[in-house]
C-alpha cells in the first residue's frame, strides 16, 4: 500500500513538472519582428532619359536582412495598364537596388515586392519625371486605381468632399500600407490580416481601417473593420472558404484623408 502511495505522488510531481514546462516555454515563444521596407529614390523631379537605382532597405526588429529571398521593383506609369518587373539585385547591409530608365514623362508609382523570413511587405512609394502637365490624378483616375472601389467608400469621398476636407491619394498625403501578413493563405482557417500604416514615414495612429475582400472574378465584396493594435498596425480576422486569388482592398480613413491600398492574394 505504501508502495502505491509512493507511486502515485511520484507520478503527480512528475506530470506537474511538465506542466510547468510547458508554459513556461508557451511563455517564452516570441512573435517575430515585422519586416520593415524603406523605399530610397530621389526626392526630386527627374529628367527624362534618367537612369536610377531603385532601392530598397529591408530590416527587421532594427537589424538588417541580409537573406531575402527575392527583392523586386514594380514600376507604373500613371494612366497605363501595365507594369514593369525589375529583379533587385542584393548590396549588402540590407539595401537591395534595380537599375531602371525613365524615358518618358509623367508621374510613376515604385512597390518594392520583399519576400523574406516568411513575410512579405510591398510599400509604394511616387516618383515625377520631367513636367507632367498634371502630377495629381483625376477623378476617374482614382476610380480606376481603386479596382472599382466599393460604394461606401464613394460615399466617404463625396462627403468628404463637401465638407472641404482634402484626400489623402497617391503622394499628397505621403501615406504608405504595408501588408504584414503575407500574400499566401490558407482555406478555412482563422487568418489575421494585419497592416503597418504610415504617414510620411511616422505610424499613423487613431485611423479607422477597412479591409474590403472578394475573390477575383465576383462581384460579392464583404467588408471588415479592423481593431488598432498600437504604432500604426491594424488587424481583422477573416475566414477565407475559397481557394484562389482574392482581392484586398485596405481603405485608411481620417478626418483629413481617404486612401487605399489594394493587395493580391493567394489562398490555398
Amino acid at each position: 500500500m505504501k508502495k502505491l502511495v509512493l507511486l502515485m505522488v511520484i507520478l503527480f510531481v512528475t506530470l506537474l513538472g511538465a506542466c510547468g514546462n510547458e508554459e513556461k516555454n508557451g511563455q517564452n515563444q516570441e512573435v517575430p519582428e515585422f519586416l520593415e521596407v524603406e523605399i530610397n529614390l530621389p526626392e526630386e523631379n527627374l529628367e527624362v532619359g534618367a537612369e536610377i537605382n531603385l532601392e530598397a532597405y529591408v530590416s527587421q526588429g532594427g537589424e538588417a536582412v541580409e537573406d531575402a529571398d527575392e527583392v523586386k521593383f514594380e514600376v507604373l506609369k500613371q494612366g497605363d495598364t501595365d507594369s514593369e518587373m525589375v529583379e533587385g539585385e542584393h548590396q549588402g547591409e540590407g539595401i537591395y537596388t534595380a537599375k531602371k530608365k525613365f524615358d518618358a514623362e509623367g508621374v510613376y508609382s515604385v512597390t518594392a515586392h520583399v519576400t523574406a523570413r516568411d513575410m512579405h511587405n510591398m510599400p509604394k512609394k511616387e516618383l515625377i519625371v520631367g513636367d507632367p502637365t498634371s502630377a495629381v490624378p483625376s477623378s476617374e483616375d482614382q476610380e480606376t486605381d481603386s479596382h472599382e472601389g466599393s460604394h461606401d467608400a464613394d460615399a466617404h469621398d463625396e462627403d468628404s468632399e463637401a465638407h472641404g476636407h482634402g484626400h489623402g491619394h497617391g503622394h499628397e498625403s505621403d501615406v504608405v500600407v504595408e501588408l504584414q501578413s503575407g500574400l499566401d493563405m490558407a482555406v478555412n482557417e482563422n487568418t489575421k490580416l494585419s497592416v503597418l500604416i504610415k504617414e510620411k514615414g511616422k505610424p499613423l495612429t487613431g485611423a479607422k481601417i477597412r479591409y474590403e475582400i472578394w475573390k477575383e472574378g465576383q462581384e460579392k465584396h464583404e467588408f471588415l473593420d479592423a481593431a488598432e493594435d498600437g504604432n500604426g498596425i491594424y488587424h481583422a480576422t477573416k475566414t477565407f472558404d475559397t481557394t484562389g486569388t482574392h482581392l484586398i482592398n485596405v481603405h485608411v480613413n481620417t478626418e483629413s484623408l481617404h486612401e487605399h491600398q489594394l493587395f493580391s492574394v493567394t489562398v490555398n
